[in-house]
């Protein structure tokens, strides 16, 4: 027994003995290293930009509904809204390319190991290089140089257990493409019709099953044209002014109408006053 706690006793001032040599080396090194303290001032004199993250998720209880949205159509929509944001991004990590390749240049003029301001006496060369080098790499700027947005999809249970997944990541070349088509519009729509399909797509996706249930709910379970109640089967959820008109999945331009009364009103819209006000 007392031999073990010699040899405990041992290992363990060997391994004080070890870390106490190591933090003397590692002391000296940063008050003493010529490349490291070039790098500190490589470092605070060179700024890169920050890049946000304009990474989305969303989760779908509808199977239709999920199968029918790409991960592009999803970018494509959520693009209208943030596209000027997105291309700023896409610029700072232009920026930053640039920068890191003569801030790279300027690095790799400076990393020269071993060379310290004061005398080594007898600390071991060998290992004060080794953790130099370490110390340096560490320090090394490492900024977001690219720009690419990740779509997650997800399938869910109506009581939000995931059972489905699929994403997809676009980089800025991919982002562009889609925001310069987003831009090519005349008299407000979009003449891309790829474009256009993704966004409708999209919004037509917000009916969530939860929604439907609560349309019909609120509707008393009747067609609001013909009056008629039926079964779920039999009932739909409508847009008031259709998506390719410009319409919205709110609950303000959603009704519940039999199968026959949706498949009679097709796209067409009669505007009301509140319309010419908008």
């Amino acid at each position: 027994m007392l031999f073990f706690i010699i040899i405990l006793f041992t290992a363990l001032v060997v391994l004080l003995t070890i870390l106490f040599i190591n933090k003397y080396h590692r002391r000296f090194i940063i008050k003493n290293s010529v490349s490291l303290n070039k790098l500190e001032e490589l470092n605070n004199d060179t700024v890169f930009c920050d890049i946000t993250s304009f990474n989305e998720m969303h989760a779908y209880d509808n199977q239709k509904m999920y199968d029918g949205i790409s991960c592009l159509d999803y970018l494509t929509y959520q693009l209208q809204f943030k596209k000027r944001d997105v291309l700023q991004q896409i610029e700072k990590a232009k920026r930053n390319s640039v920068l890191f390749a003569k801030y790279n240049t300027s690095v790799n003029e400076i990393s020269e190991f071993g060379i310290f301001s004061a005398p080594v006496g007898l600390l071991n060369v060998k290992k004060l290089k080794s953790i130099e080098k370490k110390l340096f790499d560490k320090k090394v700027l490492r900024p977001t140089t690219s720009f690419c947005i990740k779509i997650s999809l997800y399938l869910n249970t109506i009581n939000g257990r995931t059972y489905a997944e699929k994403a997809e990541t676009f980089n800025s070349c991919e982002i562009e493409d889609i925001i310069n088509r987003l831009n090519y519009k005349y008299l407000g729509y979009y003449k891309d019709k790829s474009i256009w399909n993704s966004i409708c797509n999209v919004e037509r996706g917000k009916v969530s099953n939860k929604m439907r249930f609560s349309i019909y709910k609120r509707d008393g379970y009747r067609c609001c044209i013909c009056g008629r109640s039926g079964a779920f089967d039999d009932l739909e959820i409508d847009h008031i002014k259709p998506i390719a008109k410009g319409g919205k999945s709110t609950y303000d331009n959603l009704q519940t109408l039999c199968h026959r009364c949706n498949q009679l009103k097709g796209d067409t819209y009669e505007k009301s006053l509140d319309d010419f006000f908008q």
